[in-house]
């Protein structure tokens, strides 16, 4: 291959492939002689690298502005809407009208850039001259990178309504947050930015990249074709795209050509191509090229080959006189470009600007100069270049009059000495400084101590329901890609477009310590050790475990927890193939050979082998056996618990680890998180309620993944399986251990299996449960596992993203999950869920639990009659049944909330074709039915963009993240979000978040408080495969007590907060003891909370567990005893 395409480049040079000896080596001869005439790098610089796989649009004004608005208003910055808003909608315009009722009127900047905008988004862009400038053109901009001409220009173009075309040769992270950051900064209403890769060295790539720009581009699935871009036929051409020049004529050579392919001969390359799209059916098309000239023809010196490629550029121009073969589709301003400062090719000579200007020299900024460029471009610029070239003076002086570079500098080195040299007071000072300035204090791994959110009553005046009447969420344990609730809550919070993830000390050891990377110890010294047995001082906890950390978390390739089969991305599988010999085999008895004759007595015989008294089995020439391989797996990254996680660090005894399935004894551990992080445990709840009013409606959508694998395949296989496996298959076991292993109640027991909805259809059960007065207490929740199975079985529905195009786009495993994105390609399966606990409001005042949120509606609907398992519908939107006199409106109604108030929705949002706008219109359409003002934003949270999707667990996340949300007053962003899809735009009350923004007052997860008024309500949906819809509105912990204070007034109510942020504070000292291994985590019932027979009462008589059961199980006034046993 390499041989070959230095075959090709030497044709293009015009070189003679030599020829090789006799018995030589011909492509080693060819190899030779481009490392002697190009360099031995040389294929590595034109290797190419455009990729139409990894083109990015972004077109998606309609959608950041209203973003814009957003956090303009409640980040009090105006400054944030500096960019184009004509003619973006209805939509844009109803919520900047929106804001500007609800902006502080002693704010007028603010207030009068909401009132400009709301005018402004209605009128028609091609009105306004500015934003519809280039709103006709197609421009290709080579070279881009942040802080450059190109990059200005682009910027410009965009501002113009351009469709522009940018071509990155590094294609780095960097590279593409700044495009997303100029369009949406820059771009008006209609524009458009194609980011691509090219390394325009690369002849090959100059001609695809003109390919490209030229055809259509399409994508067949099935029956169905989209059109991923149009064909272009390009009017403007910028060709800024230059390495780093350098080296004088002494090194002229290899050095030289290189430089020369990229800039000048690509350039003319790239003319060519470009120019001649369209010939056949627009004879009247022009191109119009910038060639960016220059007056430096070496006066500086060191600069390689720059200053003959730019004499060359005379020439190019100068040609199109004669070659009018290509020359009539192309006009030409030629500018020559002085001194721009900042650029990759004169920003290291910034230092000497002062003194260059005050030699006469005028530099630009590179804002300047893409200004003066562009006005090359009008109408009129582009008429006078049809008649000759245009030869634009933009040097400011330079190059007029020799210039000494070495004499400039000393200048700039003798005025920066002279600034620098301080006084005697100014050095004082900073002496006195040094000692304080600058130095960094390394964080401690001090957990935060929760407590429940600030509540202003008068935020609540409008609730009317009482304590009894609500349902509320105590507590909330989950267990996911990013750990726990807690940790989790940090990640999704301190994630970033580029992959970072901000965790603070706290998060850092907790998963540390889950991961087995740390472990307390007393002795020899109290502290936290290392794997190595190593003492890790608390300070340097974060530094040192922070990368590893995040790299073990979240979602990326798989690489435990699928399975013992699994391997380096494929799964161990077996083939039928037919025998052309025959193959013998021993075994030892001859019933054992009679049962290999009955599988296929065609193809088997068997014989006693008299020697070893053994018999021989034959399969003959024909038979087919199964022969075990290694197949490659479409999907290899997803969502998996943090590598290193293991139940044991709860307390889960090893004897259960080996019984009881993986995922089961998760459940167990995200119950136990729920119950001891709220203070308080399971025998509590016994003590002050009936056991036969704590129930369970704990789910799962799968079951024991695990155990139904070794029932059913390593049962085929003949493997050794526990004899009780079939328990550990069935769904309803998962929960079962719950149950009978830590919490011990005696109330229902209903476990619903809904696919990726079970975990609300179980939030459902279970307040309908306390609802109907079946229960008081209900462990709600649902967990599912993931394996080779689910993973194999999405990747056939084509339901999840497959990861070799999700990488061959260009897309880090980190951000397949991509949610409303124009690039998503199927959800990420993920394993994880938990545990939520309910109880009635005046059971939680009663004693004092915590209080998360309260339960303002929830149901689950069918979505009528389909031909589709998989296929979303719209069922939920009977939610909003009545419109404006829907029991959803009437119920949050009590609760002190009106649709107004509904600030966030929690979307199931899968990152799948069809799930994504169908729920968006839901949504949409629901918020329209039931009252919503135009132009109140509906922000979204996208949650499985940063876990993956859990399946049955998923709602778990989202419910905790509503109610993170409503102690936090901060809604999470969508760090995979690129641009959105076009579809949603219909959807006018949405709003997508590319970073975190504060709307009310809390305490976030990093302990950053703020004031604000609450996040009073937020919607959650979450869909399942079989049409199920779970749809679930939950409302902030003040309507709670406020129902509290109006029932049993606020002393009450003061008293409650107290003893609710007690427990709170000793579930955090809970699990800080439980990490020290200086408390229990899991503590397992003992004896079933029975004492032992014969044991001698009180009254004379001795104990029988069977009958005091009995006797309980009828007394309603039966409790578990404080010492922690059911009583005689």
């Amino acid at each position: 291959m390499l041989a070959a395409t230095a075959r090709f480049v030497l044709n293009e040079l015009g070189v003679a492939a030599p020829a090789s000896e006799a018995g030589e080596d011909e492509n080693a001869a060819v190899i030779a002689a481009v490392d002697a005439e190009l360099g031995s790098d040389w294929p590595k610089q034109v290797e190419p690298r455009f990729d139409a796989n990894k083109a990015i649009l972004f077109d998606d004004r309609w959608a950041s502005a209203r973003e814009d608005l957003a956090r303009a208003f409640y980040e009090k910055d105006a400054d944030l809407l500096s960019g184009g808003f004509v003619g973006l909608g209805k939509a844009v315009a109803d919520e900047a009208q929106w804001f500007a009722v609800k902006s502080d009127p002693a704010d007028a900047a603010l207030k009068g850039a909401f009132a400009r905008i709301a005018s402004e988004a209605l009128e028609p862009v091609s009105e306004d001259p500015a934003a519809s400038r280039f709103a006709r053109d197609i421009a290709v901009v080579t070279g881009v990178s942040p802080n450059s001409i190109a990059a200005q220009v682009v910027e410009g173009l965009l501002a113009g309504g351009a469709t522009v075309i940018a071509t990155s040769h590094s294609f780095r992270p960097s590279i593409k947050e700044w495009a997303k950051r100029a369009y949406r900064t820059h771009a008006a209403e209609g524009a458009r930015l194609w980011l691509v890769p090219a390394n325009l060295s690369s002849f090959r790539d100059v001609d695809a990249l003109v390919d490209w720009v030229g055809n259509v581009q399409k994508k067949t699935t099935g029956a169905t074709t989209t059109i991923l871009k149009p064909a272009y036929e390009p009017t403007l051409f910028f060709p800024f795209a230059a390495p780093p020049v350098h080296g004088t004529l002494a090194d002229s050579g290899e050095l030289f050509e290189s430089q020369a392919r990229l800039m000048l001969w690509g350039v003319e390359r790239a003319i060519a191509g470009l120019s001649r799209i369209g010939a056949d059916t627009d004879v009247q098309h022009r191109l119009h090229v910038v060639l960016p000239g220059s007056p430096n023809r070496g006066v500086f010196g060191g600069d390689g080959a720059y200053g003959e490629v730019k004499s060359a550029f005379d020439a190019i121009v100068n040609r199109a006189h004669a070659e009018r073969v290509w020359s009539d589709r192309v006009t030409f301003a030629h500018p020559k470009i002085g001194w721009v400062r900042g650029t990759g090719l004169m920003g290291g000579n910034d230092p000497l600007v002062a003194v260059v200007e005050r030699h006469g020299i005028h530099t630009y900024s590179t804002a300047q100069i893409a200004a003066k460029l562009l006005d090359l471009c009008t109408a009129e610029s582009r008429a006078a270049a049809a008649v000759k070239p245009l030869d634009v003076d933009l040097t400011g002086g330079l190059g007029s009059e020799p210039i000494d570079i070495r004499a400039l500098r000393a200048e700039a080195e003798a005025d920066a000495a002279k600034a620098s040299a301080p006084s005697d007071e100014g050095e004082q000072a900073r002496e006195t400084d040094g000692s304080v300035v600058g130095q960094r204090i390394k964080a401690l791994p001090t957990p935060h101590t929760p407590h429940q959110p600030h509540v202003d009553l008068a935020d609540w005046a409008n609730v009317t329901a009482r304590p009894e009447d609500e349902i509320v969420i105590v507590s909330i344990g989950e267990l996911g890609p990013w750990g726990s609730g807690r940790t989790r809550a940090q990640a999704e919070l301190g994630i970033h477009s580029d992959g970072s993830v901000d965790l603070n000390a706290g998060a850092v050891l907790e998963l540390a310590w889950n991961m087995g990377l740390l472990t307390w110890a007393d002795s020899p010294k109290p502290g936290w050790y290392d794997t190595d047995g190593n003492l890790v001082p608390e300070e340097d906890i974060a530094e040192r475990y922070h990368d590893e950390v995040v790299a073990r978390s979240g979602i990326r390739p798989f690489e435990e927890g699928m399975g013992n089969d699994y391997r380096d991305g494929s799964d161990e599988e077996e083939s039928e193939v037919y025998l052309d010999h025959d193959v013998t085999f021993s075994v030892p008895t001859e019933d054992v050979a009679r049962e290999y004759v009955k599988l296929d007595e065609a193809h088997t015989s068997y014989a006693k082998d008299d020697e070893s008294g053994e018999w021989n089995v034959t399969r003959h020439a024909g038979s087919m056996i199964r022969v075990p391989r290694r197949a490659a797996m479409t999907r290899t990254v997803g969502g998996q618990f943090p590598k290193g996680f293991d139940p044991v660090k709860w307390g889960i005894p090893a004897s259960m680890v080996g019984d009881v399935d993986e995922i089961a004894l998760w459940n167990i551990v995200t119950t136990v998180d729920a119950y001891l992080s709220a203070g308080f445990n399971p025998a509590e709840i016994l003590e002050a309620i009936h056991p036969s009013m704590v129930a369970s409606t704990q789910g799962t959508g799968f079951g024991g993944m695990m155990s139904m694998r070794k029932l059913y395949l390593d049962r085929f296989l003949n493997h050794e399986i526990p004899t009780d496996i079939l328990q550990e298959a069935l769904p309803n076991v998962v929960a079962a251990h719950v149950m009978q292993s830590y919490i011990g109640g005696y109330g229902n027991m209903v476990q619903p299996v809904s696919a990726c909805a079970t975990a609300a259809v179980s939030l459902e059960e279970g307040a309908d449960k306390i609802a109907l007065g079946k229960a008081d207490f209900v462990v709600t929740g649902a967990i599912d596992d993931i394996g080779v199975e689910s993973v194999i079985g999405f990747g056939n529905m084509n339901a999840t993203a497959n990861s070799e195009e999700m990488y061959a786009k260009g897309i880090d495993a980190r951000f397949f999950s991509r949610a409303n994105d124009r690039r998503r390609g199927g959800f990420l399966e993920s394993q994880g869920g938990g545990t939520i606990l309910l109880t009635r409001g005046d059971i939680a005042l009663k004693l004092g639990l915590p209080v998360a949120g309260v339960v303002g509606f929830i149901h689950s609907y069918a979505d009528g009659a389909h031909t589709s398992i998989p296929a979303p519908g719209l069922g939920a939107l009977a939610a909003g049944l009545g419109g404006r006199d829907a029991k959803l409106v009437k119920d949050l109604a009590k609760l002190g909330v009106t649709p107004d108030d509904i600030a966030v929705v929690s979307k199931h949002d899968t990152s799948t074709n069809a799930n994504d706008p169908n729920e968006s219109e839901l949504h949409n359409t629901l918020a329209h039915a039931i009252g919503r003002t135009d132009g109140n934003p509906l922000f979204v949270i996208s949650q499985k963009t940063l876990t993956g999707h859990a399946k049955g667990g998923a709602c778990i996340f989202q419910v905790n993240g509503l109610t993170q949300l409503f102690a936090s007053g901060v809604i999470p962003a969508n760090a995979s979000l690129d641009c959105v899809d076009p579809k949603l735009e219909r959807d006018d009350h949405m709003v997508w978040l590319r970073k975190p923004l504060r709307i009310g007052g809390g305490e976030d997860a990093f302990g950053r408080a703020a004031d604000g008024r609450p996040v009073k309500a937020g919607l959650a949906t979450s869909l399942g495969f079989g049409h199920v819809s779970g749809f679930v509105a939950l409302v902030h912990p003040g309507a709670f007590e406020a129902a509290v204070a109006k029932a049993d007034g606020e002393e009450a109510l003061e008293s409650w907060r107290k003893r609710a942020n007690a427990r709170l504070a000793a579930g955090q000292r809970r699990l800080e003891e439980g990490m020290m291994g200086r408390a229990a985590l899991y503590e397992p019932i003992d004896n079933r909370r029975f004492r032992e027979d014969g044991t001698r009462l009180a009254s004379g008589g001795r104990y029988d567990a069977h009958e005091v059961e009995k006797a309980m199980l009828l007394d309603p006034n039966a409790r578990l005893g404080a010492s922690g046993y059911f009583e005689a």
